[in-house]
């Protein structure tokens, strides 16, 4: 039996937290909501830099261990890590632009959902967020999971 490849742990962890996300949202728990609908995001964004971007998870050095997180060589050749929003949104843009993905790169391109989304904020006691800016992320968050499932279906980057 093959190991089963990072992109479809990351592929499978967006629809877990998406799922997460929706439940608490519903709860009225809205920054574990919020945070999570980011999370379904990363997974998402970071399974196509792996099935159609040339990201890998690869040893940044060799030898070493893979890489916690994917990688796409800069213009000198040196790694490019992609680890979280928001700078993640703007990575996966800027890969996406010129190639096929037009869709989604219309969609990165026209908004920034998690332009002020940060992962550390999970060690916040209660950041306040507004009913309006988690709305708008769970739209952003099922826009980006609905591209992600076409691509998996199609096998090609919408």
């Amino acid at each position: 039996m093959l190991p089963t490849p990072p992109e479809e742990h990351f592929a499978q962890a967006a629809l877990r937290h998406y799922d997460d996300a929706v439940y608490l949202h519903d709860d009225g728990r809205l920054p574990n909501a919020d945070h999570h609908y980011g999370f379904s995001v990363e997974c998402a964004l970071k399974s196509l830099l792996l099935r159609h971007l040339n990201a890998t998870m690869a040893p940044l050095k060799p030898g070493g261990k893979p890489s916690p997180c994917p990688w796409t060589p800069d213009a000198s050749g040196k790694p490019k890590q992609h680890k979280h929003l928001p700078g993640l949104w703007s990575d996966v843009a800027t890969l996406v632009h010129g190639r096929s993905g037009s869709t989604l790169a219309a969609m990165l391109n026209s908004s920034a959902p998690f332009a002020n989304w940060d992962v550390a904020d999970r060690y916040h006691g209660n950041p306040p967020l507004s009913l309006t800016t988690v709305d708008e992320r769970k739209s952003a968050a099922a826009q980006i999971l609905t591209m992600h499932q076409q691509t998996l279906i199609t096998g090609l980057l919408q």
